[in-house]
């Protein structure tokens, strides 16, 4: 059949589902609107209104579009008692009969009429006073009663009654969002069969449980089924469950861990370094950690509280920020052929480690290791200084920090200098707080000389190095009024020896630092030693 005898046809679509023809065409504006817009070739709009009798509704614009290749609109011919068989469904009245029905060019397309442009926000103006007088004079073609519309009547702000504007929203056409899949999803399969979508880049949940030296109780053994979620093994991490089960057998051994000291002696060689990606997932369900304290940084038992029993005095740690090798503007370079130590959380005294926290338990150097296992005892654990009492503690931190400059600066600690701190008197041997007040004067004045001497020791030896000493002069009396409170006199000598060397010889000798770390407890946590 030839084309050329089919009549050509303007096509509308209309958005809604067309069951009355009448009131579809009614909804475009009626015939004479079609009309107007055949006649004129689409140059004039159709209004879709959606709520044909009120007026004030917002209309939908037409788009028009010539079609590049002619549409043919198809004419298919099924009996009605085949299609009445299938409730009406043309589809599957075809796919039953496919043999029953015909079909044959009924017009050709030329010219498309379409709604693609958003629907405005609506304003029912059904009990509106005004619209109501608005649709009974002006709109009804009444003479006599558009003549006698008045609008003297009408309320006053706040209840003021205006008809809607034109248009309420300017955006016609919908924003292209361009929705995508997100390509870090992946489609995962389980062991089961099941797919899921997976995305790789959103950072794992980790339900590390933190505790605070102020909280008055430790999380027990039954924290983790009540708060955590079942363990199971999965794709990215299909260990958890043996991890979890090597790590319960290494806290029942010790109940007190490091990282470092976790890595090195608890795990396996193929688990050392799978810390990030398996192991710390693990250790929620087996313990918690310590936020602040003298245990901080620490991995703690479930159920284990260190502060009720001095046996946990030796899982204590104490943290140092310094950095293995470091070199300021007054100290010298450090060697570059220092040898580490063979493990990182292990002090002996001899290697240099770079680690930053150390657990009292692994410090092996003979001195400080004598000070951890007869040091004295509080009755109660402190903040700061946990069971030891402040005396031992505060040696145990000046001759580990000591050793540690001294070997990040490949020197050798002298003797005399930790025998000064160790003869130190204990809180035993401390002045009693109800002495007489000439024990009192006696001290005080004893305090006073020793730092007029001090100060005046200073003085000369930075006139005598340096004519314009007054930035070293300030950084020396500091240092001075820091030591001053502590009875520490011994330590500007050392302080002094070093700035004198400083400015006569660039190479320094074999001269080291001293920097009292007893306050180092309350800096913030070592970066990368616990994760929350």
């Amino acid at each position: 059949m030839s084309l050329d005898i089919v009549p050509r046809v303007f096509c509308v679509e209309h958005p809604a589902r067309v069951r009355d023809p009448d009131m579809a065409l009614r909804t475009l504006g009626g015939p004479d609107a079609l009309r107007r817009h055949i006649s004129s070739a689409g140059d004039t709009p159709l209004e879709l209104r959606l709520r044909p009798r009120d007026r004030f509704a917002h209309p939908i614009m037409s788009r028009s579009a010539n079609a590049s290749a002619h549409s043919v609109l198809l004419e298919v011919r099924v009996s009605k008692a085949l299609l009445a068989e299938h409730g009406g469904d043309l589809h599957k009245a075809l796919a039953a009969a496919p043999d029953s029905y015909s079909v044959a060019p009924y017009a050709v397309i030329n010219h498309h009429v379409r709604f693609r442009e958003l629907a405005d926000f609506q304003y029912s103006t059904l009990n509106s006073p005004f619209a109501t007088k608005i649709r009974n004079s002006l709109f009804s073609g009444d003479l006599n009663a558009i003549t006698a519309l008045s609008f003297d009547d009408m309320p006053q702000a706040p209840d003021l009654d205006m008809p809607p504007p034109p248009r309420f929203s300017r955006i016609t056409v919908p924003f292209d969002y361009a929705y995508r899949q997100n390509p870090a999803v992946t489609v995962v399969t389980d062991s089961a069969g099941v797919t899921h979508l997976v995305n790789r880049t959103v950072a794992k949940r980790l339900f590390s449980k933190v505790v605070r030296w102020t909280d008055t109780a430790v999380p027990d053994a039954s924290f983790p089924s009540k708060n955590l979620p079942v363990p199971k093994n999965t794709p990215s991490n299909p260990r958890l469950l043996e991890i979890i089960e090597l790590l319960q057998a290494k806290f029942d051994e010790k109940p007190i861990w490091t990282r470092r000291s976790l890595e090195a002696e608890a795990l396996p060689a193929d688990l050392q370094h799978m810390w990030a990606s398996h192991v710390k997932f693990a250790l929620p369900y087996v313990a918690f950690t310590w936020k602040s304290g003298p245990w901080r940084a620490t991995y703690t038992k479930y159920g284990v509280d260190p502060r009720t029993d001095p046996q946990y005095a030796k899982y204590q740690t104490e943290y140092f920020r310094f950095t293995p090798g470091e070199s300021g503007d007054k100290r010298p370079a450090a060697p570059s052929n220092i040898n580490a130590a063979p493990g990182g959380h292990i002090f002996d005294g001899i290697h240099l480690t770079n680690a930053r926290a150390f657990q009292l338990c692994y410090i092996t150097d003979p001195v400080l290791a004598d000070l951890v296992e007869h040091g004295a005892m509080r009755e109660k654990p402190d903040e700061k200084d946990g069971w030891y009492k402040a005396a031992v503690i505060s040696k145990l931190r000046r001759i580990l920090r000591l050793k540690l400059t001294a070997l990040s600066h490949g020197q050798t600690v002298k003797q005399m200098d930790i025998a000064t701190i160790l003869e130190e008197p204990s809180d035993e041997e401390m002045p009693a707080a109800d002495d007489d007040d000439a024990s009192k004067q006696e001290e005080q004045a004893m305090t006073s000389t020793a730092a007029a001497s001090a100060e005046k020791e200073v003085l000369e030896a930075v006139s005598a190095v340096s004519a314009d000493g007054g930035d070293r002069l300030k950084e020396l009396l500091g240092i001075l009024q820091q030591e001053e409170g502590n009875g520490e006199h011994f330590f500007v000598k050392d302080q002094l020896d070093y700035y004198s060397n400083d400015l006569t010889d660039a190479n320094a000798g074999d001269e080291y630092d001293i920097y009292d770390d007893a306050e180092d407890g309350e800096e913030d946590e070592a970066e990368g030693e616990m994760d929350e």
